[in-house]
């Protein structure tokens, strides 16, 4: 019986020798790659800057930029009308901010890739509870029914 293991190792390692992959760029055609077990090849990835912000975070950006500006230009030059435009722009954003997990809610719940599956929410509203017992209700008289037959 161990011999029997004992080949089929040997089968099994003479097979991943056969199936060695190409030398890469930096090997000789000679030599076999040399890496340790529990190192894997990393991927370089190049740091990138996305402008892809939510509402919520736009509002928030034009809140700051517009309070600064406002401030900026009230300290330079006197109060005037400019200034209070921006302070208003400001102050609305930052309104928009602090509303913004009720006005910017999708309105449609959004479906979700697991590996080759996609996974749609159901859509839930005040009558779904009572609409899916009512369906429930039909089912079994329907089924009673045929019972009956």
């Amino acid at each position: 019986m161990p011999n029997r293991y004992e080949r089929e190792i040997e089968e099994i390692l003479r097979n991943l020798e056969h199936t060695e992959p190409s030398p890469g760029a930096g090997q000789k055609l000679g030599e076999r790659s040399r890496r340790k077990p529990g190192l894997s090849m990393r991927t370089r990835h190049s740091p990138s800057f996305s402008w892809n912000f939510s509402t919520a975070e736009w509002l928030l950006i034009v809140a700051i930029a517009a309070a600064l500006i406002a401030g900026g230009y009230e300290y330079i030059v006197r109060t005037n009308i400019f200034t209070l435009v921006l302070a208003l722009v400001s102050f609305v954003c930052l309104v928009g901010v602090a509303l913004s997990q009720f006005l910017f809610q999708p309105r449609r719940p959004r479906s979700m890739r697991y590996g080759n599956v996609t996974i749609t929410p159901l859509n839930r509203n005040p009558f779904s509870v009572v609409k899916a017992q009512w369906n429930l209700f039909r089912l079994k008289l329907r089924y009673r029914r045929k019972k009956e037959l």
